[in-house]
């Protein structure tokens, strides 16, 4: 529903609109048309892609469970029963026999079914379903048409998505990028606002030490729930040069490659001077022969590889611009420029601070990245997302 309202944004009446410039009737009749086709057409039943995981791995527990489940599912119900009474009402409205208070009376009806399906959801704590209640009753407004009540309505689908992004149990990615994208398009966010990159894995971080992430470009500013971030590469820092290696020292007798050896010393299995035979005088300074080279100390035949010194590390500037009402700590990884945000029980560190409603300027050095990082285990798959409310800003 969020991507057909954004799309229909597109059309020459709605952009005008969104201009803030005015229009007869004849002009909107065929927005209103289309409105209403998206309000009635668009099923209600979304879940996130880490809940359906959730489920399959719980199958065997929701068998053993089902009264249970029957019973928690009624709240469920009744929500898809109020969303289906508001999109019976918007049926209503095309009629050509209908007066103009009959169509205002009508869509002030779905509206009302509309919020009686958020209530339900609030009561449920389900973000997903809050948002989706949220952009029908925006779709009710844009046929009005009242644009300054469009935008307060996504506006608050988008909070409550981002919320549970940044503190929640979930990470609901594809809901909050089609009602990004919404307000995107009616102008209640910048057109540089960042797309939440989809997690790889279901129910883990996107980037290591965020729970939403976007990506950016090198001298552009992208925003990501009220932080505004914009990095330039820096040239890269190189590591200390690494130490003289300690010299060899010569062996004096180097051993050949032989099946013989000629060093002097005995074998203390074999000797080389056993006793002599009766009858022959005893041999007690035996000739081992001529010495290789004896001016020259003989050369090691391994000598030590020079070490080779580390790639330098790239540095980043970063510039922060704050438009929460917290502080938040700007940080690096060897991916992305981390902004944490203070949450339960969860204190900044004490570098790199920026104030709300501030900005302030960091050059950061990115660390390297593990040449063979440890596979994920099985067992990980299942741990929930990321505790500390982080936003992650990928580095290209």
């Amino acid at each position: 529903m969020a991507v057909a309202l954004g799309l229909l944004a597109t059309r020459t009446a709605v952009a005008q609109l969104i201009q803030g410039q005015s229009m007869d009737n004849a002009a909107w009749a065929g927005v209103a048309t289309q409105v209403v086709d998206i309000l009635v057409s668009t099923s209600t039943r979304q879940e996130s892609g880490f809940r359906q995981l959730d489920q399959k791995f719980d199958a065997l527990g929701q068998r053993i469970d089902l009264v249970g489940q029957q019973v928690r599912d009624i709240p469920g119900r009744e929500f898809e029963e109020y969303m289906a009474a508001g999109r019976r009402y918007v049926r209503d409205l095309p009629d050509v026999w209908r007066s103009d208070r009959d169509r205002r009376e009508l869509i002030r009806d779905a509206r009302h079914e509309f919020v009686h399906a958020f209530g339900i959801a609030e009561h449920m704590k389900s973000p997903e379903r809050q948002a989706l209640a949220d952009v029908a009753i925006a779709g009710c407004w844009l046929w009005v048409p009242s644009l300054p009540d469009v935008k307060k309505t996504i506006g608050a689908a988008r909070q409550i998505l981002e919320k549970e992004m940044l503190y929640g149990t979930t990470l609901p990615t594809k809901s909050y990028a089609d009602v990004l994208f919404l307000c995107q398009r009616y102008g209640e966010q910048p057109a540089t606002a960042g797309k939440p990159i989809p997690p790889a894995t279901p129910g883990r971080a996107p980037t290591d030490g965020a729970r939403l992430a976007v990506r950016v470009t090198y001298g552009h500013p992208v925003v990501c729930a009220g932080v505004e971030v914009r990095v330039e590469e820096l040239p890269p820092v190189a590591d200390d040069p690494p130490r003289a290696a300690r010299p060899s020292t010569p062996n004096p007798d180097p051993p050949l490659l032989g099946r013989f050896s000629r060093s002097p010393q005995a074998s203390p299995l074999f000797p080389r001077n056993p006793q002599p035979r009766a009858g022959f005088p005893g041999n007690r300074q035996r000739f081992t022969g001529f010495p290789l080279n004896p001016q020259a100390p003989a050369r090691n035949p391994y000598p030590p590889r020079a070490p080779v010194p580390p790639p330098p590390r790239k540095r980043v500037r970063v510039h922060v611009r704050n438009n929460r009402a917290e502080w938040v700590a700007v940080s690096v990884t060897a991916a992305a420029v981390i902004v944490q945000l203070p949450g339960a029980g969860n204190s900044l560190p004490a570098e790199n601070r920026v104030k709300p409603r501030r900005a302030k300027t960091f050059d950061l050095t990115r660390p390297r990245a593990a040449l063979n990082p440890p596979a994920p285990a099985f067992s990980r798959i299942r741990s929930a997302v990321p505790g500390l409310p982080a936003i992650g800003f990928v580095l290209p």
